[in-house]
């Protein structure tokens, strides 16, 4: 379906920014700490809420991109998971919304918000945190490999803030 593919890359990139935070070697920063890891994609779903939409090609207002994908360290060993919900606020050729999400990892979770994209690379916001993540906040960038459709893999940035 062309509507899947066309909100799967920007969902992806979008998603894919949490895929950071799981674990992997981080570098240390004053106070705070940086973390990159690998997002594979996995499952994904488009939930097309009525007035339905035209074509394959739109998306509605209300519409969402479900997803979830596999998290991955430096090392190639699996760090998590990752579930995303996108819902669509604008429909149409250019679409905008919102998406949350979090990262099932080891040591608890990381929640975390950004603004639904078409762009390869995704800025975002971690909003909170679980176990060895309580409390946490910072920014989070995911950016698609050159070449690759729909933003799989993608590499993942995470500042976590001190």
């Amino acid at each position: 379906m062309q509507r899947t593919a066309m909100t799967a890359g920007a969902i992806v990139a979008a998603l894919a920014t949490g895929a950071v935070l799981a674990v992997s070697g981080g570098a240390q920063t004053p106070g705070g700490q940086t973390i990159r890891l690998i997002e594979r994609s996995g499952a994904d779903k488009f939930v097309d809420v009525p007035p339905r939409a035209d074509s394959d090609s739109d998306a509605g207002a209300g519409d969402q991109f479900l997803f979830r994908s596999s998290l991955f360290n430096s090392a190639n060993q699996r760090a998590g998971k990752l579930q995303v919900v996108c819902t669509f606020t604008k429909g149409g050729q250019k679409p905008s919304g919102v998406c949350e999400g979090v990262f099932a990892l080891g040591g608890g979770d990381l929640l975390f918000s950004a603004r639904l994209s078409r762009s390869s690379t995704v800025n975002g916001a971690i909003t909170g945190g679980t176990g060895v993540y309580a409390g946490a906040r910072g920014t989070f960038s995911s950016v698609d490999l050159p070449g690759e459709d729909g933003g799989d893999p993608s590499i993942d940035t995470i500042t976590l803030l001190p």
